[in-house]
């Protein structure tokens, strides 16, 4: 899916970095990397809008930079 990978969770990750819902289902969300963050979305819906254009959720307050 366009460059997007597997990555794993953490305390971080509970919240679609698009919409801001709450993620109940860790196990349905998509996940990719974006300057060396982890970014986490509610669904397919959400992760198709980041892709269309991601500097617009650029700014992603609260997620961690991986190591």
């Amino acid at each position: 899916m366009n460059g997007s990978k597997e990555l794993p969770f953490d305390e971080n990750h509970d919240i679609c970095d698009v919409c801001e819902s709450p993620l109940e289902d860790l196990s349905m969300a998509y996940t990719t990397e974006y300057d060396g963050m982890v970014l986490t979305f509610c669904s397919e819906t959400c992760f198709k809008r980041y892709l269309e254009d991601p500097e617009l959720f650029s700014d992603f307050e609260g997620d961690s930079i991986l190591e």
